[in-house]
């Protein structure tokens, strides 16, 4: 049996920043507003602009994680590209 080749994991941005809770909701707000206007955003990290542009469904996943004081809250989005978007089964 052959092994089927896993496509390679390529990392089109990571930034990490220390921001004020106004800060980054300021930035939720941005990325929200886009996203309804556009279907899109756009990072700029120095002059180098990263397009986010996601399909119409999207697999959210929330996290909220305690170890020791850290407090961990993750929000991640993930979509396919190129694939139908999955049918809705109905039973009749």
């Amino acid at each position: 049996m052959q092994k089927q080749n896993k496509p390679m994991t390529e990392v089109i941005l990571k930034h990490k920043e220390r921001q004020s809770v106004a800060e980054f909701a300021a930035t939720l707000e941005t990325i929200a507003k886009k996203l309804k206007e556009n279907g899109e955003f756009t990072f700029v990290q120095d002059t180098e602009p990263t397009v986010v542009n996601p399909s119409e469904q999207l697999k959210i996943e929330y996290s909220y994680t305690k170890k020791g004081d850290k407090h961990s809250f993750e929000i991640e989005f993930d979509w396919y590209t190129g694939t139908e978007t999955p049918k809705k089964m109905t039973i009749e």
